[in-house]
């Protein structure tokens, strides 16, 4: 994902998905419906390192209430967390924005890690620490919802029980951000490491696959479906098991060419019930705009596509809203 002040990765459309705490994967069925099942989220996230975060607008645009603020980063070089490493994490406009959307019945993440910086993850000394740097993020933004993107190597253990303690002292989902190595071929080895350090630890959490900036032949829709397929393949290999599937999709030119268009997105809203896909989170609210199509580089402010102020999330938004058809699980 593209960052602003950091220029990272990390298009996040993530997608949670419920039923897999035992048993095999449900079977992949076809959809012709572009509906969610119901109960369905849609969360961009939000580049607070962006100048000026369109939160507000989005909400005023009828595109939805629900965030992700992206990232929790260590401040330089001590387990303090602020956004991009840059801003304060009680900045005032944006505590304000959250305020506002909370009126209106929204729901607010809270994201470490990412593509660049310096994670909290590795700096914090211990587990105790990392779990304290955890629980400033979610006191000061007044949230219940931590979701950890690794991108990087770092010490799984310390990252698992600090999860762990902080799951043990208050009622917070967490998910794993974690990266795809290609269309079929599902998580790396990096990431199915960490997933099972956090497994192991006690931690309940959903995987959020990040479909986006890797190898692929054929069309983008269907190297993201088949991506999407494969990690949902991997979850019986994590025990005990994640709770959830998350898929994380880049809007628009990917890093690393890829463009994921309007088109694209209705396709993949359409595929993702047959995969037992529940919530949705994309890469990024500033990028939700068509402020510079045909762009030959991925941008921090916009997707590259021609496209009306937050398209994206309103698209799938509308898949979330609409009646289900068949979603996949137990045939309903």
């Amino acid at each position: 994902m593209v960052t602003a002040g950091l220029i990272g990765t990390a298009a996040l459309l993530v997608v949670a998905l419920t039923g897999c705490a035992s048993g095999p994967p449900p079977a992949v069925t076809s959809s012709t419906s572009s509906a969610l099942p119901a109960g369905s989220a849609v969360t961009p996230y939000v580049d607070v390192s962006a100048s000026t975060p369109p939160i507000t607008a989005m909400s005023d645009a009828g595109a939805g209430n629900d965030v992700a603020l992206a990232f929790g980063l260590a401040t330089d070089g001590d387990c303090t967390p602020s956004w991009g490493g840059t801003v304060a994490l009680d900045d005032a406009d944006l505590l304000a924005q959250l305020d506002r959307l909370r009126q209106r019945g929204g729901r607010v993440t809270v994201a470490t890690g990412g593509a660049t910086g310096e994670y909290l993850e590795n700096v914090c000394d211990s587990a105790a620490d990392l779990a304290a740097a955890y629980g400033k993020l979610l006191d000061t933004t007044r949230s219940a919802r931590l979701d950890v993107d690794i991108e990087t190597d770092v010490d799984v253990d310390r990252v698992a029980d600090a999860l762990h303690t902080v799951q043990a002292g208050r009622d917070v989902d967490v998910s794993l951000t974690l990266q795809v190595s290609g269309a079929g071929r599902g998580l790396d080895s990096r990431a199915m490491k960490v997933a099972r350090a956090v497994a192991a630890a006690g931690v309940r959490f959903d995987v959020n696959a990040m479909v986006m900036n890797f190898p692929y032949d054929g069309t983008w829709l269907t190297a993201m479906t088949d991506a999407a397929s494969a990690v949902r393949s991997q979850l019986g290999e994590i025990s005990p098991a994640p709770q959830g599937l998350a898929i994380t999709v880049m809007i628009g030119r990917n890093d690393t060419g890829p463009v994921t268009t309007l088109d694209d997105a209705r396709g993949l809203a359409a595929a993702l019930p047959g995969l037992g896909v529940h919530d949705l989170r994309l890469w990024s609210l500033s990028r939700d705009n068509g402020g510079c199509p045909g762009a030959e580089k991925a941008r921090f402010d916009c997707s590259g596509v021609d496209q009306a102020d937050f398209a994206f999330t309103k698209l799938f938004r509308d898949a979330a809203s609409a009646p289900a058809a068949t979603n996949g699980r137990n045939g309903s």
